[in-house]
């Protein structure tokens, strides 16, 4: 089963994480954040909900793109799916 994976210019960061694998400490690293603001993006409340910023966008799909340049496989590709 061969699925083509889509190369993107934004991706968010949860998205980024869920794809991946990774938890919020380690995908903070590679987007240049803080845990913390990580997982200020889960939330669901009204008041500690935040939007990520482009340039976060930008910088998950770069790094997703690279790794898929690179020949590794997301672990769950459904997610890069749903919004493709």
């Amino acid at each position: 089963m061969d699925q083509k994976i889509h190369i993107f210019e934004e991706l968010d960061p949860l998205v980024f994480c869920e794809t991946w694998g990774l938890t919020y400490e380690e995908a903070s690293k590679y987007l240049k954040i803080k845990a913390r603001t990580m997982a200020a993006y889960a939330c669901h409340g009204k008041v500690t909900r935040r939007n990520p910023s482009s340039r976060v966008k930008a910088l998950a799909a770069m790094q997703h793109n690279i790794w898929i340049q690179q020949g590794k496989q997301p672990v769950d590709s459904r997610q890069l799916l749903i919004i493709a």
